[in-house]
């Protein structure tokens, strides 16, 4: 489901929590994914004598092994892995750490209402310190928190019941807001009541099919 500029429909009368995913909701994914799919693959194969569609393809495949797990979105499992410093290199690229198309003005008028506003996000600590380092994105938030410190990615239950008990909220008056959908199937089935995907992670891939998620493609479009 594209819900290209189309206002997605939000009782904020109902809400209390907005929960904020970060890389593909707030920034743009396109500096993760140019990392992962491009950056990486050719240096890693210089690094390691290697053709660079080769060291692609392997770890593109190593890549799939790990996805929705918590080594996938870990630096340090990376770093060991490939015996390459991961957060060095993502730092040669943060030019590319943009927010997506309103989102800045989105957070701005989110603080103030009296709504509380967590980040919730399976980036690596060091790797929000960055980000945040080059947007001013932390100001925004009352948490932030880290699937690397609740011990879970976002996309195992258990990293919602742990999350609830880090700081507790009603799920029946939280808003989700989360690019990838298989986070947001395990937070349905948690109890999150308002559920928002993302139509366009990547301003420079194609939109995606939010399947049965309502979706925006732009922050401007939430209406307060």
């Amino acid at each position: 489901m594209s819900l290209e500029n189309m206002e997605p429909k939000i009782d904020w009368k109902e809400i209390n929590t907005v929960l904020l995913d970060m890389d593909g909701t707030l920034l743009d994914l396109n500096f993760d994914y140019y990392f992962w799919h491009e950056y990486l693959p050719e240096n890693w194969a210089k690094q390691n004598n290697l053709n660079p569609q080769t060291a692609k393809i392997r770890l593109l495949d190593w890549y799939k092994q790990e996805a929705g797990t918590l080594s996938w979105y870990c630096l340090d499992f990376w770093a060991e892995k490939l015996d390459f410093d991961i957060l060095k290199l993502k730092k040669d690229l943060t030019h590319l750490i943009k927010y997506r198309p309103h989102a800045q003005m989105f957070l701005e008028r989110l603080n103030s209402t009296k709504i509380s506003v967590a980040m919730v996000t399976n980036a690596h600590e060091d790797l929000i310190k960055m980000k945040a380092g080059v947007t001013g994105i932390d100001v925004f938030f009352d948490r932030i928190i880290s699937s690397h410190s609740i011990g879970h990615a976002k996309e195992e239950n258990a990293f919602w019941h742990k999350l609830r008990n880090t700081m507790p909220f009603d799920t029946s008056k939280t808003l989700l807001i989360d690019d990838n959908l298989s986070v947001l199937r395990t937070a349905k089935k948690f109890g999150i009541k308002h559920l928002l995907s993302v139509a366009k992670p990547n301003s420079q891939r194609p939109n995606q099919n939010t399947e049965e998620f309502e979706a925006i493609d732009s922050f401007d479009h939430i209406i307060f």
